[in-house]
Order: structure tokens, then C-alpha cells, then sequence
């Protein structure tokens, strides 16, 4: 998941970096603050939580536990997935290149990738930037040891969603054509290429993967229902970085201080020289929140220049998760944001159920086979509903995405549905178990027997 909600422009804030990992709760607003969140504890927040008013900080502190097993509680030093905030290391980091003369944003795929098909050589750097691309959200799960040969493979053989530049579609696979760009141009691999030139720059000390060597007692684990799914360092992964599910898009860990140190260098010169470019990543300028999910863990930086306030926030616990205790800080300092109310904005007729037509029976029966939560009956829909093909993962690789995704999300619970924007399939809106937003699009093919070709899946939307 990636959240920004843009609001008026307004001044930039002139602060400087986080720098205690020490607590803080500083006169009545930070006291409050921390009545605010130790009650969210006592109803299962797990995490830290930075709010700082004019460069200062009011609350810095850790509440529950970062790890269940060793009983250790999160402080504000704890080492914290950040999720898809590293989109805006790699954004950064193309701008740089593109600074430097290296590369421009309307450069097409084809300059650095061989033996695209024509409904990919055009792609650019620009579109991949701004997810206008027409790719789907990924080619694999977080936890697949993709290398970049295959995930070039699958990108060259994937449909697009939608032709390039015709509308926005998230997508972490994009971010990763970009590490494998920045990897082309500079001749370095991307943790090291974002180590030097931005991590450096900006006195990030505690942020990347491979390169920092953390002391695992310092991470942050992520929970499920109760249940350990580690940290970033049990995933697949090379002597350099992530493999290529993350490269580039989300997976990295870092502390809320390096965090606030790499927000703030993007405030002036220290990155990137222009200030339009600065801007591209991420307008700090204006009001806005800027965050990253696996479904589990949950990071975000909000920032609102007028009233001089800034909030980091990271969780590990699905149970409850981080967006809601942000949502709750952001109302107590008198900010709240117009999506606060987490409605949607959808596109064509939302209807209460799901339409009795040939596409409406296999969505359905997805759902059915979904919610059912057994294995056995989720393997008859694969082989009966599911598209076939030589390039279609293996059964158990199937079953073994919807074991995941069933562990994260729990039942499904249907708000509506709509027709997919290019007509082959459905967008769902549903709530997960723990009450979470969620929008899933299922590709299904237009004519009999109408397989299912693909799923999906935004969290917060």
C-alpha cells in the first residue's frame, strides 16, 4: 500500500533532523499524546511514534512489543520496516541520475532493456515514476526468490492493464524496472547506489538491508493473528539487497530518526539541486501523509507545514493497525485529513452485490472459495475457475499465495462491487478481518468459461 493525500500549498518547513532515540514526552500536548496512544496499546498497538511541532519533538516513544518472543518493547530506536517509503529513495535517486545527466524522464524502456514487446518499448521513465505505465501492482509475492532475469521475463510477457499514460494503476513492479535502471546506469547495485548517494548525503546510518549489518535484536517483527512472520532479513534475498519481488519498491528497514533525516534533506539542496525535482518525490510543501503496508507492518510520514507538525508512526501488528492510531493523532492535533473517513473514490456504478452474469459467477465463486479458508476447496476452484497456461505458476505455488494472502487479510467482507475500468473482470471493495480498506481487482477473462486471470490487492484504498 502507498497513501498521499495532497492538500493546499502552503510553506515549506524549516526544521531539523530527529536526532534522540531517547523518549520524549514533552509539556501537555506530548502527555496527551502519550495518553493517547497507551490507550491504543492497551487495545493492541505495537510501535513507536514521533510527533515533533516546530522541529521539536512533543513525543517520542515505543509502545508494546517490537518482538514477542524475546519479550523486547518497542523504543524509538527500534529498526522498523518503512514498506513502500523506499519509493521515494528510488524516485530520488533517478532524479539524482537525471541531475547528473545520466538519464531523463522520457526516456523509453527500450534504452536499457533488450527484446521488449512493442506494447512495452515505449514505456517511460516518467510513466514508471507516476504509475501511468498500464502494469499491475506485482509479478510476485514479497517472499519469491525473484531474480531480475525473471521478473524481466514475466514483465515482458505480462498484459498491460491498460495502455501507457491512459491512467494510474500502483504498481510495485514499475519500482522495480526503476532499481533495474538506476543498476544499469550507475553500475551499482540499487542498496548501494541509495548507501552512497542518498543515505550518505542525508546521515542515514541506520537504513537499507545488507549494507547496515543490524543487530536482529533491534528489529521489529511483523504478527498476523498472533503469529511471527519475521523480519525483512528472513525473506529471499542476495549479498546485495533484496531480490527482485522488493527490489526497489519496499522491504527496507530504518529507524523514524533516519527517516525524519532523509525527509527533511529533501526539504533543500542536499539531494537533489532542483527544487521541481525535489517536489516530484514528494511535495513537502503540502499537507500530506506518505506511507507503506505489507498488510502487516505499517510506516508512514506525515507532515503538515502551516501548523509546523510532523508524525512518523510504525507498527507491527496487523491486529490493529498503524493508520488507525495515526488517524487518531492527526485528530488530536487538529489536523485531520479530508480522506480520514476512508471512503473510496471509484469509477462507474458501484453495485451492493455481485452480478449473477458469466465474469459476476467466477468472481463469486473466488469469494466463496476465498472465505472459505480451506485449501481443498480453494485447489477445485484453481483447477475449474483459474486461467491455465505454460506460463502460469505451478498449483502449490497457487495455493501457497492464497495460504498468504488468507493469513493476512482473514475473511473478506463485501462493501461493493464495480466492473473492472477495461471491462475483463471486477473491482471488489471489501473490509479484511481486522477492518482494513481493501480494493481487489480480478482480471477475468471476457468469453467462456471465464477464468480467472489474476488478483490484485490494494489495502487502504
Amino acid at each position: 500500500m502507498r497513501a498521499s493525500v495532497p492538500l493546499l500549498l502552503l510553506l515549506v518547513l524549516p526544521t531539523l533532523p530527529l536526532q534522540s532515540q531517547q523518549p520524549v514526552v514533552s509539556g501537555g500536548e506530548g502527555r496527551r499524546l502519550d495518553s493517547l496512544a497507551r490507550a491504543a496499546e492497551a487495545q493492541g498497538f505495537h510501535g513507536n511514534l514521533s510527533v515533533l511541532r516546530r522541529g521539536e519533538p512533543v513525543l517520542l516513544a515505543g509502545y508494546g512489543l517490537a518482538n514477542r518472543e524475546t519479550g523486547a518493547r518497542f523504543t524509538p530506536g527500534t529498526v522498523v520496516q518503512i514498506g513502500s517509503n523506499v519509493k521515494d529513495f528510488t524516485a530520488t535517486a533517478i532524479y539524482q541520475l537525471v541531475e547528473r545527466g545520466r538519464l531523463s524522464v522520457t526516456d523509453s524502456l527500450h534504452r536499457f532493456f533488450d527484446q521488449l514487446p512493442d506494447d512495452k518499448r515505449g514505456i517511460t521513465i516518467h510513466q514508471l515514476l507516476q504509475h501511468r505505465a498500464g502494469l499491475p501492482q506485482g509479478v510476485a509475492l514479497d517472499d519469491e526468490p525473484l531474480t531480475k532475469e525473471e521478473m524481466l521475463r514475466r514483465f515482458r510477457g505480462l498484459t498491460l492493464l491498460a495502455p501507457p499514460d491512459t491512467r494510474e494503476e500502483y504498481s510495485n513492479l514499475g519500482y522495480s524496472l526503476l532499481a533495474a535502471v538506476i543498476e544499469r546506469v550507475s553500475g551499482k547495485s540499487f542498496e548501494a547506489y541509495v548507501a552512497e548517494n542518498l543515505f550518505a548525503p542525508a546521515g542515514m546510518k541506520e537504513t537499507g538491508l545488507a549494507l547496515p549489518k543490524f543487530d536482529p535484536a533491534r528489529l521489529a517483527h511483523g504478527y498476523t493473528r498472533g503469529k511471527d512472520r519475521g523480519t525483512m532479513l528472513d525473506l529471499p534475498r542476495d549479498t546485495d539487497g533484496h531480490l527482485w519481488s522488493l527490489r526497489g519498491n519496499g522491504g527496507m528497514l530504518s529507524t523514524l530518526a533516519d527517516m525524519h533525516r532523509f525527509y527533511q534533506a529533501l526539504r533543500g539542496p542536499a539531494l537533489l539541486q532542483s527544487a521541481d525535482h525535489r517536489r516530484a518525490v514528494v511535495p513537502l510543501d503540502e499537507p500530506g501523509v506518505w506511507a507503506g503496508s505489507d498488510r502487516v507492518s505499517f510506516f508512514a510520514y506525515a507532515s503538515f507545514p502551516r501548523e509546523e507538525v510532523e508524525i512518523l508512526l510504525a507498527s507491527n501488528h496487523q491486529e490493529y493497525p498503524g493508520m488507525r492510531l495515526l488517524r487518531e493523532i492527526q485528530k488530536a492535533v487538529g489536523m485531520p485529513l479530508p480522506s480520514d473517513d476512508g471512503a473510496e473514490t471509484v469509477t462507474g456504478p458501484v453495485f451492493e452485490r455481485i452480478p449473477d452474469t458469466g465474469i459476476g459467477r467466477t468472481v463469486a465463486a473466488f469469494v466463496e472459495a476465498y472465505n472459505s479458508g480451506d485449501t481443498a476447496v480453494m485447489r477445485r476452484f484453481v483447477g475449474e475457475h483459474m486461467e491455465p497456461g505454460p506460463d502460469a505458476p505451478p498449483m502449490e505455488t497457487r495455493l501457497q499465495r492464497y495460504r498468504q494472502m488468507r493469513d493476512d487479510l482473514g475473511r473478506l467482507t463485501l462493501r461493493g462491487v464495480r466492473e473492472a475500468p477495461n471491462g475483463e473482470g471486477m473491482v471488489l471493495l471489501a473490509t479484511s478481518e481486522s477492518g482494513e480498506p481493501l480494493t481487489l481487482t480480478l482480471g477475468v477473462a471476457p468469453t467462456p468459461p471465464h477464468r480467472l486471470r489474476g488478483i490484485q490487492v490494494e489495502v487502504g484504498s
